[in-house]
């Protein structure tokens, strides 16, 4: 089912792979392992924003064997030295006169992946079939405009591996039914009374707003020109297949995305973002968010637990696990013969 999933859903939906401030460098190319797959992400000379399967034409070698930012003028095969470009062309290789007189090297270009942005964070997505990257976003363009400001930056970077499936996780992520029981200590003063827990459905996209409580107002202040919903609550949305945006009116906001490692077992990468002085300390934020993901891990990988014992057949829904029921329609239409239609 992990395989069947990787390529019918991961292959063929936008799925985010970080910030564009890691391209700022002019000879910087990302490389990402994402669905399986591997992708170098860079700009063009002319600034544009591009991405390329990391495969050489000529044997199928990765150009970069490691993940991560590198800086490199040309893109050289390791395997047999052929150069390409920043724009993926092949400009030259050893040898060239032992080809076929007919061969060209304008004919052997690296493979290109759909890649776009919102707000300076880079999406890729195999599918040349999927919506474009903000119809697939929307609403969040609309409600997150003015988070992510020329003083917001980068505070907390979080990876953890969990024993449970992403699926598992994800439905966690997504349950707005367990916060007042499970993270009493942590979300529930923020988030308020379930009572005043408002849900969209989006085609792609769902989410919780819910008014921040009066007391976690009382300490902190708020980005004055975001409108005045936005000043009072907080947002959390969930994006399929994989990802959570996070958004508090004191300028933190945040990505979580699950990754599938194996069936049993996910990596979960947040990068948290605010305004320093206006949000809390980044040790304040790490402390605040490791307690809240450890209290996620303990629950889902006892739920995993649960799922392998044979004791388990589904369970009835509480209308504040709506977002889950939304997520899991989505994974049953990809799963399906029809697809996505």
């Amino acid at each position: 089912v992990l395989q069947q999933e990787m390529a019918t859903i991961f292959q063929r939906t936008w799925l985010y792979v970080g910030d564009i401030a890691d391209l700022a460098a002019p000879d910087a190319v990302k490389v990402v392992a994402i669905a399986g797959r591997s992708v170098l992400i860079s700009r063009a000379e002319d600034g544009t924003l591009q991405a390329f399967h990391n495969v050489c034409p000529h044997r199928a070698s990765p150009l970069f064997y490691e993940t991560g930012v590198h800086h490199a003028k040309h893109w050289v095969c390791p395997y047999h030295g052929w150069v390409y470009d920043r724009s993926g062309q092949l400009r030259g290789m050893p040898a060239p006169k032992r080809f076929p007189d007919e061969f060209r090297c304008a004919d052997f270009p690296l493979v290109a992946v759909r890649v776009d942005e919102w707000a300076g964070f880079v999406f890729v997505c195999f599918d040349p079939a999927a919506p474009p990257l903000l119809d697939y976003l929307h609403p969040i363009p609309t409600y997150m405009a003015g988070y992510r400001t020329a003083d917001t930056k980068l505070l907390v970077r979080r990876d953890n591996p969990v024993a449970c499936n992403w699926k598992n996780f994800h439905d966690n992520t997504l349950c707005d039914y367990h916060v007042a029981i499970a993270h009493r200590e942590t979300l529930s003063p923020v988030q308020g009374p379930v009572r005043l827990y408002e849900h969209e459905f989006h085609p792609y996209v769902n989410l919780l707003y819910t008014p921040t409580t009066p007391a976690w107002r009382a300490e902190n202040p708020v980005l004055e020109h975001l409108p005045e919903r936005n000043r009072l609550g907080f947002y959390t949305f969930g994006i399929f297949p994989n990802l959570h945006l996070f958004a508090f009116p004191n300028s933190m906001f945040g990505w979580v995305q699950i990754t599938p490692l194996t069936a049993e077992t996910c990596q979960v990468t947040a990068d948290v973002y605010g305004v320093p002085g206006l949000c809390p300390l980044p040790s304040i934020m790490e402390a605040d968010f490791d307690a809240t993901t450890a209290e996620d891990i303990c629950l889902t990988e006892g739920v995993q637990r649960g799922y392998a014992s044979g004791a388990y057949t589904a369970g009835v829904a509480n209308g504040l696990e709506d977002r889950i029921l939304h997520h899991q329609r989505l994974i049953r239409r990809y799963l399906s013969p029809e697809g996505s239609v």
